[in-house]
């Protein structure tokens, strides 16, 4: 795939506009960033498949994916598929991410054979320090994603937030953070371990032996308390916006530390919305979350669980 050079006055229009989209990415506002997107469009009318649009729209789509706006994200990713070099970065990234719509809709087929072409051609990312941080993320999104799936729609009862903090409260007093993970990691259906272990098999293995070899043991990946880590950082982030929106009531209680955040149930209704959103009724998973959610200043988790997207930008400094 070839761009033609920009001029230094798209630059100057370009430059800014790609901030304010990453922001938007970054703040879960894809209504915000397909906007942004679309201006940036604009700046391109005679070169629809110059890399800069090609990755603002991949932006703006992940955001979307991010938001559970599953169709809108998967056509959007199969049009920047048809437009990318098959030899590019992007080409593997809206690959992967395609891979993530294909298992929300338990397309597991389509998802295997995705992330496996996308393993395969890894190596056609040249800089080791970029192909080791985007090799990182896919791998912790698809064992995310594994799991995810088979929780949408499984109900195992009723989410009562009170009957949540209640026991929520009693893990915090009783049971150590190893305790809790494992137990979150037991509250897991069966079938979304299974699944991880499928796609593992049959696609992740297929990473170059040195890489493979960073992997844990099929013995840790599937122990309990390792599920449990895996599914606290998915449910972290797709709770992110509930938890860390600067204008919601309980970011401005917990992020003052008023006593009441943590006795009148602001979290396990936060918690409850997520799940909900998600069709998950796990009411032990919803409160081991909880309790471990707990633990944190606000400021602590909404640093740590905001989305960091799969995509690996240029300034990205941290695997």
């Amino acid at each position: 795939m070839t761009s033609t050079k920009l001029t230094e006055q798209q630059l100057s229009a370009l430059r800014p506009l790609e901030r304010e989209l990453r922001a938007a990415v970054r703040s879960a506002s894809p209504e915000r960033a397909i906007e942004i997107a679309t201006r940036i469009q604009g700046l391109f009318s005679n070169d629809r498949r110059h890399h800069r649009l090609l990755r603002a729209k991949l932006w703006a789509f992940e955001a979307c994916l991010d938001a559970n706006r599953i169709t809108y994200a998967q056509n959007g990713f199969v049009g920047v598929r048809k437009l990318a070099g098959k030899t590019t970065r992007l080409y593997l990234e809206a690959s992967s991410l395609l891979a993530v719509c294909y298992l929300r809709e338990k397309k597991t087929g389509e998802a295997k054979r995705l992330i496996r072409e996308v393993i395969s051609n890894i190596n056609n990312i040249q800089s080791d320090r970029t192909r080791h941080q985007f090799q990182k993320r896919l791998v912790e999104r698809i064992e995310e994603e594994c799991i995810l799936t088979e929780l949408i729609g499984r109900d195992e009862g009723v989410l009562d937030p009170e009957e949540i903090q209640a026991k929520a409260v009693f893990l915090l007093q009783r049971n150590s953070d190893a305790e809790i993970f494992k137990l979150i990691g037991n509250s897991v259906p069966v079938a979304g371990i299974e699944l991880l272990k499928d796609v593992r098999n049959y696609s992740i293995n297929q990473l170059p032996p040195p890489d493979r070899k960073l992997l844990p043991s099929p013995e840790k990946a599937e122990a309990p308390q390792k599920i449990g880590k895996i599914t606290f950082a998915l449910l972290r982030r797709i709770a992110w916006k509930t938890f860390c929106d600067p204008e919601s009531s309980i970011y401005k209680l917990w992020s003052k530390r008023v006593p009441k955040i943590f006795n009148e149930g602001y979290f396990s209704a936060a918690i409850v919305t997520t799940m909900g959103d998600f069709r998950m009724g796990l009411p032990m998973l919803a409160s081991g979350i909880v309790a471990l959610i707990m633990k944190y200043s606000a400021e602590e988790f909404c640093e740590m669980s905001k989305p960091k997207g799969l995509m690996v930008a240029r300034d990205d400094n941290k695997t």
